[in-house]
């Protein structure tokens, strides 16, 4: 039951569930969310033991100025162009802050990170979802929506389909208001649409550092974009949103390219190899940019019941329930290892 406390707009409200996360040192293949399968770059443990001091008494810098200065050198843009946030939620959540006000529609294409829609409501803004076409390919109705307030998720999750950046580019270029791009996935697919910011006014970045460079549980965000928009997203960011530690970890993980293109090959790699084996399996497959495959099961098998019987082995897999998705399994990269395991288990269960 809901708390009687909540405002009137939330009483109905259905907030968003993150997948299962099993207790730290429990025997589980964890492929349910989109974690990374290897270990961060021992040169960000390093960073975190340095500062790991009596410097932790005072606050850290209010604009995360270390972690700004090396984001802007590795994507050659300038440290007023980027933000940070505490996790790519919460960039997105300042968007909502920024660039939403109460009665304004916020458009996204459906089906897509399901954050946005419960975002709406404690906003106070009217979610405007687009159902995709088929293939999960965008709608002309979505790419020429007037909403002050537009969210692309490229590659998009749960569904890992990639948008090249003339796609990306047309529909930024038709939008009215801000076009927030959630690039929390696309160091696996061919290419950022980064080369796009100094064309357009209106165009937001978001990436993350927990997937390719191994840090969700840091929960370090950036946002790339022209200092108009990165300035409205610094008006409403919560004061200190990143600790010290997160500060020199992001800075240390950034500037280790070498460790960042070992895990994205290493993804890519098992990726082409999973969808192989889940295809030779019966599965239907839809095509991925991203670090998961989004399979179906084989005719006459349940998703769910294929969950469930994995989650009885100790392997997670995340599952949809509604339309246009029901019956669809998102399962995250991992380890060659993790992989067998799962491929074992599966033909047990089919």
């Amino acid at each position: 039951m809901p708390s009687r406390f909540l405002k009137r707009s939330l009483r109905d409200f259905q907030s968003y569930v993150p997948g299962e996360q099993p207790p730290d040192g429990e025997d589980w293949v964890k492929l349910n969310t989109n974690e990374s399968p290897l270990p961060p770059s021992p040169k960000v443990l390093e960073a975190i033991h340095r500062a790991t001091d009596d410097s932790l008494r005072l606050y850290p810098s209010a604009t995360s100025a270390p972690a700004r200065e090396a984001i802007a050198r590795r994507f050659g843009l300038r440290p007023e162009q980027v933000a940070l946030g505490n996790g790519a939620d919460e960039l997105i959540e300042m968007c909502f802050r920024a660039f939403a006000g109460a009665g304004d529609r916020v458009a996204y294409c459906s089906p897509t990170y399901p954050v946005l829609e419960p975002l709406c409501r404690m906003h106070d803004a009217v979610p405007a979802p687009h159902p995709a076409n088929e293939g999960w390919t965008w709608t002309d109705e979505f790419v020429y929506d007037p909403a002050p307030l537009k969210f692309i998720v490229n590659p998009n999750s749960p569904t890992g389909t990639w948008a090249d950046e003339q796609t990306v580019e047309r529909a930024v270029e038709v939008s009215r208001g801000v076009v927030v791009l959630d690039e929390a996935y696309v160091d696996f697919a061919p290419a950022s649409c980064v080369a796009l910011l100094p064309r357009h006014r209106n165009l937001l970045i978001l990436r993350t550092m927990s997937k390719s460079f191994a840090l969700a549980g840091m929960r370090i965000g950036f946002a790339l974009g022209g200092a108009e928009v990165i300035e409205a997203l610094d008006a409403v960011k919560d004061s200190y949103n990143i600790g010290r530690l997160s500060i020199a970890a992001a800075v240390a993980a950034v500037e280790d390219e070498e460790h960042h293109r070992r895990i994205v090959e290493h993804v890519v790699s098992e990726r082409a190899s999973l969808t192989d084996a889940l295809r030779g399996l019966g599965f239907e497959i839809s095509p991925s940019q991203a670090n998961f495959v989004f399979v179906r099961p084989p005719a006459g098998q349940s998703a769910a019941a294929v969950a469930d019987a994995l989650r009885e082995q100790h392997i997670l897999v995340r599952r949809y329930d509604l339309d246009p998705i029901a019956g669809w399994l998102r399962i995250t990269i991992g380890t060659h290892e993790q992989h067998d395991r799962l491929l074992q288990a599966l033909k047990e269960i089919l």
